[in-house]
């Protein structure tokens, strides 16, 4: 389309009279990705470790009491809470004075937070956008279908949105309608295009179209990009198989940006984003590299943000880490929040995706569900169902407790409705027990 075409000269036209900023980063993020293992990647990267430190420990109170040869390993471990605890000495006093930009999450922790950055850490952002965008079939001035939850704070106006070929659909209550709404769109859009959206609405969208048993061959879907969420493999199968296109996930974060992607040359482990952090999976008791094959918690030091420098921040999340290709370091697993990990009844850990084979046969009858572990023995199963009656109420506790053990205590609770947090994101699996200790 010669109008897209024209939007994708008119970026990187801008983007060099701004003096390339977004261009001259994307040779060294793709070394950095697909060669993290060669001299010269190895080089700029510890080149970056090494300015930041200095950066840290010199304009910073937080780190000021750290020595230049300070190892990274040495450094504490931080978190959210820490952060906005000690927000004023995290903050650069090279920086105070500058444009910074400040960025936040809606807190589906239960903890709001927010932090700035500096003008060249989001061009540095924009620039991993870009990679990872490239390597899921999208180009820059192609159509691109936004799934979130839209209101005053983070909508792009009408001109914006025509000039970045941005549609953004509103998921706040995604109901049949919405979803044949929304179908209805791309049907009539012509152009090549790509969705980003939220993990559980793209997963409510796979269920309609299972339900109602409807497949399109010819919707020009270049690939689908979940965020925010967990996307679970019966979404991505689903989706991918009815509306005829690759399904990618995208683990990333308001505050810091893309950590990891699956991309359509790899798209069952998540290509790590070696060239803009340095990544680490830590044991889930103790500040130590978790042991090969475990899961452990992913702790990020962000090497562009140099207004607020962030070094070895605990992100919450969970995961294990693989090889891919040439020797590069992946994740083969994401696997949520670790605040939500939940056991069986005799303490063992589960992963999350342990609940969710147990709803996939359900799913034509479901509308929502969520999995709650209330004690040690004690589980909570919410159903808002599709119709009044769910006659597989003892199958699931049987299906349940063979994972969770025979003492289990699994209960049933019907629903109408069960909320979305703020930000539109849903938590299909909780652990209040865990949290109560």
């Amino acid at each position: 389309m010669l109008l897209n075409f024209a939007r994708h000269k008119f970026f990187w036209l801008l983007d060099s009279l701004k003096g390339g900023r977004i261009k001259n980063q994307l040779k060294e993020i793709k070394l950095g990705i697909e060669q993290p293992n060669s001299e010269q990647a190895k080089h700029i990267k510890e080149v970056h470790l090494k300015d930041l430190i200095n950066h840290a420990i010199k304009t910073t109170s937080f780190y000021k009491a750290f020595s230049e040869t300070t190892p990274l390993s040495d450094f504490p471990v931080i978190r959210k809470t820490i952060i906005q605890d000690n927000f004023e000495k995290f903050q650069s006093s090279a920086f105070i004075d500058k444009e910074n930009f400040k960025v936040s999450t809606s807190g589906s922790t239960g903890i709001p937070f927010f932090l700035f950055q500096n003008q060249n850490k989001r061009n540095r952002n924009h620039a991993d956008a870009v990679y990872f965008y490239d390597q899921s079939n999208f180009k820059i001035g192609n159509r691109l279908y936004e799934l979130e939850v839209w209101r005053n704070h983070n909508k792009k106006g009408n001109l914006k949105s025509w000039l970045q070929n941005i549609v953004q659909f509103d998921i706040s209550r995604l109901t049949a309608p919405r979803i044949e709404e929304f179908l209805e769109i791309l049907k009539t859009d012509k152009q090549s295009k790509t969705i980003l959206g939220f993990a559980s609405a793209l997963e409510m969208i796979a269920q309609y179209l299972e339900r109602k048993n409807l497949f399109y061959e010819n919707l020009k879907i270049t690939s689908i990009i979940a965020n925010s969420e967990y996307l679970n493999p019966y979404t991505k199968t689903t989706l991918g198989k009815h509306l005829n296109t690759a399904i990618l996930s995208r683990y990333s974060s308001e505050e810091i940006g893309i950590i990891a992607q699956q991309t359509l040359n790899a798209p069952n482990s998540f290509i790590i984003n070696h060239a803009s952090y340095q990544v680490e999976l830590l044991s889930l008791d103790k500040d130590l590299p978790a042991k090969p094959g475990e899961f452990g918690r992913i702790v990020i030091t962000d090497l562009f943000n140099y207004a607020m420098p962030i070094i070895r921040y605990d992100t919450g999340d969970i995961a294990k880490f693989g090889e891919g290709k040439n020797g590069a370091i992946v994740f083969t697993q994401i696997d949520g929040r670790k605040m939500d990990i939940i056991y069986d009844s005799k303490g063992n850990m589960l992963s999350s995706f342990v609940v969710y084979t147990k709803f996939y046969k359900y799913y034509h009858l479901l509308k929502q569900y969520q999995f709650i572990q209330q004690g040690e023995k004690e589980y909570e199963v919410k159903l808002n169902l599709q119709d009044s009656t769910f006659q597989f109420e003892d199958e699931l506790v049987v299906d349940i407790k063979s994972d969770f053990g025979d003492d289990a205590i699994v209960t049933i609770a019907y629903v109408d409705e069960i909320p979305a947090l703020s930000s539109g994101k849903r938590r299909k699996v909780i652990n209040r027990y865990k949290q109560s200790q």
